[in-house]
């Protein structure tokens, strides 16, 4: 399955990622960004930093980073349209999804059976 373009971005315009990390460590705010334990790797002192302007985090001990989206598939285990799903869910948004063909293994995708 494929979730259009449009749907993806709008998920994330609708997800709070510092309520959604904030579920996972404490967050405490410095200046216009959020710090806390990262909850990808074990720490003592915080240097993990929440952007919640740009809806983006990062770690300065283990570089781990990206968006809302990305911080479920790590925290969850789950696949890139799992993790869209679970967000949209939670905020409210509803999705499309299209059904596409498999990916061969040379990494191409077969368009010609790609349904609504």
């Amino acid at each position: 399955m494929a979730i259009p373009d449009e749907d993806v971005a709008r998920v994330r315009a609708a997800t709070d990622i510092a309520a959604l990390i904030g579920e996972h460590t404490a967050l405490k705010r410095v200046g216009r960004r959020l710090v806390g334990l990262c909850p990808f790797h074990s720490e003592k002192s915080p240097s993990f930093s929440v952007n919640p302007e740009e809806g983006l985090y990062y770690c300065f001990g283990c570089q781990v980073s990206g968006d809302a989206i990305s911080f479920v598939r790590n925290i969850e285990g789950c696949d890139f349209v799992e993790a869209v799903e679970r967000l949209a869910a939670r905020a409210g948004v509803t999705i499309r999804t299209t059904r596409m063909a498999r990916i061969r293994r040379d990494g191409g995708a077969d368009r010609r059976s790609m349904r609504h």
